[in-house]
């Protein structure tokens, strides 16, 4: 599917874009709105910027995409694939991650106040600066190599369990996984 097409369809009341592809198209600073992009090839998309509130993205192939100050509150993103991705400054505040895929994806700086991330995979996983507000992080398959430096209101039950399955450094940041858990800001 064409950008333009997207485009023109959602303008009509379309919201039902279930397995297209848009691998490397351009979707910079649009409003989205409850779009449904489930089982969608988003590789190497750009969304920056965009407004995707509550949109589904249920098993959406998001890996490489750049999701960088984008507005994703109260979405779905259960079972995406995001490895990769440039997750930075965006507002996911209420959305559902469950069983993601998050290997070496950088949310440095994002806002994930009550995001849930159940049984999601975040080996390598950047998570600097973000704020954890009321965030499940429960039953993750692993953490190893992610980054916590300077993570805002992670709750002592949250963190300890973090801590309990914590190993490796970050490929990029190099820093200590259990380090940058011993250095929470409440």
């Amino acid at each position: 599917m064409q950008v333009e097409q997207l485009v023109q369809e959602y303008g009509a009341g379309r919201r039902n874009f279930q397995a297209v592809n848009l691998e490397g198209a351009r979707l910079r600073g649009l409003n989205l709105v409850e779009i449904d992009l489930s089982s969608a090839n988003l590789r190497n998309t750009d969304l920056s910027g965009s407004n995707l509130s509550g949109g589904r993205f249920h098993k959406a192939h998001l890996q490489e995409s750049n999701l960088r100050s984008a507005l994703i509150k109260n979405a779905f993103l259960g079972e995406a694939d995001l490895t990769s991705a440039n997750v930075t400054w965006a507002n996911l505040m209420g959305t559902n991650l469950s069983r993601a895929i998050l290997n070496i994806t950088n949310f440095s700086g994002a806002n994930l106040i009550d995001a849930d991330f159940s049984r999601c995979e975040m080996e390598g996983t950047n998570l600097r600066g973000t704020n954890l507000r009321g965030t499940k992080l429960v039953g993750l398959r692993t953490i190893a190599n992610a980054d916590f430096s300077d993570v805002k209101n992670l709750d002592d039950g949250t963190r300890a369990y973090l801590l309990s399955i914590a190993s490796g450094q970050h490929p990029f940041t190099k820093n200590e996984t259990i380090v940058t858990l011993t250095k929470i800001r409440t």
